[in-house]
This record gives structure tokens, sequence and C-alpha cells, in this order.
């Protein structure tokens, strides 16, 4: 006989996993699947529906968890009808299909168009939701993706500013290294992009480098690539890089 009181019972089943509750199930029963019976959720975007399993925008989420959480009425709750869509407002489509995209390619046996690999521009517009919306996982993949192709796609001015706008603290370093390495000279619509200080500071930077002087003795801007300014980069925005 058992020794376990109702206590130690009543705690084994509120903390075992969905999958061994199942086995604890009585197979008489007829239930729905924890990962394969899923709600679907409405979505509008300008001018079009999407029809896409809730359980991903709940568990991935969260902004959408404590949206699904509040209490509402079933004759009001948007979401549920195409009539009563959830309409993201200041969203684009050619934002919120990537994410889509990204949330539902299988791993195995993608379609054609299912494998696909996201442009850079694509990657940045799921960066921009995921970051809004706290998909926390997704924007990791986003970051992952984009470190490469934002470094060979030379960009360095552009890079920083994302860098800025969706709060990745990784990015700041080498985008400033890689402005700072940059032969050509900050441009002026670049000024405006970077901002006064910014470009004050990252000015002192390049400024720094002192390089190989040819006979006239003037800088080989050639080899200004492959100088290290990790050292003044660090000075000059030591409070925000320490972050």
């Amino acid at each position: 006989m058992s020794s376990d009181s109702p206590h130690d019972m009543l705690y084994a089943l509120i903390t075992m996993s969905p999958y061994e509750a199942e086995m604890q199930e009585d197979p008489t029963i007829v239930r729905r699947d924890h990962r394969f019976y899923s709600d679907h959720i409405v979505i509008q975007v300008e001018n079009r529906l999407y029809k896409v399993p809730k359980h991903k925008f709940v568990d991935g989420s969260e902004v959408f968890r404590d949206m699904f959480a509040l209490p509402a009425d079933s004759t009001t709750v948007e979401g549920q009808t195409d009539e009563k869509p959830i309409v993201l407002e200041s969203i684009k489509k050619d934002e919120f299909e990537p994410l889509l995209h990204v949330m539902f390619t299988p791993l195995y046996a993608p379609s054609f168009e299912e494998r696909r690999e996201p442009t850079m521009e694509q990657w940045i517009s799921v960066l921009k939701l995921t970051t809004m919306w706290q998909f926390t996982k997704l924007r990791r993949v986003a970051i992952d993706k984009l470190t490469p192709l934002l470094k060979a796609a030379d960009i360095p001015v552009r890079w920083l500013g994302l860098a800025r706008q969706y709060d990745v603290h990784e990015w700041l370093f080498p985008a400033m290294h890689a402005l700072a390495r940059r032969t050509q000279p900050i441009q002026l619509e670049e000024v405006e992009l970077l901002g006064i200080a910014t470009a004050i500071k990252m000015a002192e930077i390049r400024e720094s480098y002192i390089g190989c002087t040819g006979r006239e003795g003037y800088h080989v801007p050639s080899l200004r690539p492959l100088h290290d300014f990790t050292t003044v980069i660090r000075r000059v925005f030591q409070n925000e890089l320490k972050g």
C-alpha cells in the first residue's frame, strides 16, 4: 500500500510535466493533446488576415501571453473570427510575414518556399517585432542570424543604429570598431544618423590612428582596416559599453 498522503499526491500532479501527466491519464477518456491540438487566432495586419496557432504566440511572447490572460466575454473577444480579428496597428505585412516564416517553418521536410532563408532586411523585421513583443528565444535567433550578415554588409553606421534601437548590447563594440576601421570618412548624412555626439566621438577615435606613413608623411589608408582601435573605443564610449 502506498504511504503517499493526499497532499503529496496532489503536489506530484501539479509539478509533473505535461508528458508525465499524460502517462497518468485514464486511457479510456479521450482528451486533447497538449502539443498538437491548438486553438487558432485571426490576426489582421494592414489589409491581410492571418489565421495561426495561438500557442506559438502564448508560449513565445510575454506580451501576447498577458493579452490572452485577460478575461473577456466570448461575444466580444477578438481573434476568433475573420469579422473580429486582432488588429495589429502600425505593423506592416512585410514586417509581420518574416516573423511568421521563422515561427512556423518546419525543421523537417519543408517545402521549397519554406526553405527560403529570410533576407537581412527580413531578419531585421523579425528582430523589431520579437523585441517589441518580447519573443525572447526568437529574438536570440534573429540576433545570431543578423550578426554575420551585418558584418559582411559593411554598413557600420546602420549596424550601430540597430544595436541602439533594439538594445543589442553585443553589437555596439563591433559596429564602432568597423566604423573606425573604414577607409571612407564619416559622411554628412551619417552624422545625422549617428547624432552629433556619437559622430564627434567616432571622429576622435578615427583620428587616433597613427599608422604607417609614406615618403610625404601621409597615412597609408589601406592599413586602417588592420588597426586595433579597441583601447580608444572603450575609453571614449566607456559609459555605453560597460552596460
